[in-house]
């Protein structure tokens, strides 16, 4: 056992959701993951959700693929321990992580933030993803990437003591990463880096499915079906402008609106990453370079940018007479990303002929 290890860190291309965090961290600056990141994460999402938090109805909004992608890529070898193996093999959480560490393992699961945040006993709960790739043992710390503890996702450290009280507290039911997909059971994702050899290459024909699937709003799920039952209410594609819009009127309507970002953050990284993935095929040759598509679709990303910002200002001055000119930052992002995707997919059909 080593005195201290860090295990390799790119800092993420998108940052929404805690799942993606993770696995961008782990596999962002690989040349070989990247073919399969820019052949996925296409078709957006979204459903109606109860917050486990507070209990609150909201809009969950996400990229396919979602938290499943720790699972499903092929760059990473993903093992998934309950609580009683991992108690079983090392006796104690902390044991368990410097041993997963040492063996180039990186460990993902459900935590109680609450309990590392604060310095004294509390009466609440925060059950969060914690993304653990390094301990220090002379210092008894270990490295984490997480949103919680500034104001964007970040690299940071936690005491060992804080991880084990932050780990022992949560229940199989407050596991959401678990609890669901693993039949009520408590555990945490052990993660290793699996990239020396291709297992996917680029996939054109499945990039100009999906963006015709993410542009007619078609119901992508529905090829996932056998893996899980349905949920009633879910939106794809351009749609979930609509829908994420709907929302947002809604708590417009409440005069005093505390509005749920999320939504316009994974938005906003998605436009990011598809600005990526139109550069990388056209820099390798799948797609004939064209600055002019370029420039088109960065125009998308900068009205994204600006709508999400614009939402985060009326939410904290509550200037609600801003809110038409959200709507047009909003509208334009819609209207110039079709436009462009059109285009791209029109491109992809002619070379896959």
């Amino acid at each position: 056992m080593a005195n201290a290890k860090k295990l390799p860190v790119t800092y993420p291309m998108i940052t929404s959701w805690q799942w993606h965090a993770t696995l961008f961290s782990i596999l962002s600056g690989d040349d070989n993951a990247k073919k399969w990141i820019f052949s996925n994460y296409i078709q957006l999402r979204c459903y109606n959700i109860e917050e486990i938090f507070t209990g609150d109805d909201i809009l969950l909004t996400d990229i396919m693929p979602g938290s499943s992608s720790l699972k499903e890529c092929p760059y990473l070898i993903t093992s998934l321990l309950t609580k009683q193996q991992i108690e079983s093999y090392c006796g104690n959480i902390i044991d368990f992580i410097i041993k997963t560490i040492d063996l180039d393992g990186y460990v993902y699961g459900v935590f109680d933030e609450a309990r590392i945040l604060s310095d004294i006993e509390v009466d609440y709960k925060f059950p969060h993803e914690l993304f653990i790739y390094g301990y220090d043992m002379e210092k008894e710390i270990f490295y984490v990437g997480d949103f919680t503890f500034q104001d964007k996702y970040s690299y940071n450290t936690v005491s060992f003591e804080d991880v084990r009280r932050g780990y022992e507290v949560i229940s199989a039911p407050e596991d959401h990463m678990f609890k669901d997909d693993y039949k009520g059971t408590r555990g945490l994702f052990v993660i290793q880096k699996n990239v020396n050899t291709v297992y996917y290459d680029v996939d054109t024909a499945l990039i100009r499915d999906t963006i015709k699937e993410y542009l007619s709003s078609a119901d992508t799920k529905n090829h996932f079906r056998m893996m899980r039952n349905r949920f009633n209410d879910t939106t794809f594609g351009i749609k979930v402008y609509d829908r994420v819009l709907d929302r947002i009127h809604l708590q417009m309507d409440k005069k005093e609106p505390d509005f749920d970002v999320r939504a316009l953050h994974i938005m906003y990284d998605h436009k990011v990453l598809m600005y990526e993935r139109i550069k990388y095929l056209m820099a390798n040759g799948y797609l004939n370079y064209d600055q002019d598509l370029l420039d088109t679709y960065q125009l998308v990303v900068k009205n994204m940018l600006t709508a999400r910002n614009l939402l985060i200002k009326i939410s904290i001055n509550g200037k609600l007479s801003d809110a038409s000119r959200f709507k047009m930052y909003f509208s334009i992002a819609k209207e110039k990303e079709i436009s462009v995707l059109l285009e791209i997919a029109s491109r992809l059909d002619q070379r896959l002929r």
